[in-house]
């Protein structure tokens, strides 16, 4: 049995990341992510939530193309329940896509709450070769708190030419 997750949270990263490093995630078919609204935008900003699932952050200073994208992207915001492999490949695949375009995390805040009752925060582990997304629980009823839902993936810096 898969089990429904909220997960809520803000990640910043610790320099500005290029938008193009986030173009498969925009596109994604299943869980694609969006691009909030710029501070100067005259965009509505009463986004409804289905369009906040998933949010990439604007840089404070980024210019804006022909259509309004920003050239750089700050962190990302979340606001998603789903099944909990779905947020963790999602949130795998951003953090690959920052490390990619030479970034890394700077702060990060996310918290879940499963169906079943559990709480924790969704943790991400890395050093210069590997890293990996975990789930650390901080509260499970009937049972002891655990880790669980690791994601490992290999980190290969882009190549240059």
């Amino acid at each position: 049995m898969s089990v429904t997750y909220y997960a809520t949270g803000t990640v910043t990263f610790d320099t500005p990341v290029p938008l193009a490093s986030f173009w498969e995630l925009l596109e994604a078919r299943h869980t694609p992510w969006r691009i909030a609204p710029s501070a100067g935008s005259d965009t509505d900003t009463a986004v409804p939530r289905s369009a906040r699932e998933r949010l990439l952050l604007p840089a404070d200073d980024a210019d804006l193309d022909g259509q309004g994208r920003p050239s750089h992207i700050k962190g990302f915001t979340i606001d998603w329940d789903d099944r909990g492999y779905l947020i963790g490949n999602a949130l795998r695949d951003l953090v690959v896509a920052v490390y990619s375009g030479g970034g890394d995390l700077h702060e990060y805040d996310i918290t879940f709450q499963g169906e079943d009752g559990s709480k924790g925060e969704i943790i991400f582990y890395a050093n210069e070769d590997d890293a990996a997304l975990g789930w650390e629980e901080t509260h499970a009823p009937g049972r002891p708190t655990e880790v669980f839902g690791c994601v490992p993936w290999t980190f290969r810096p882009s190549r240059t030419s």
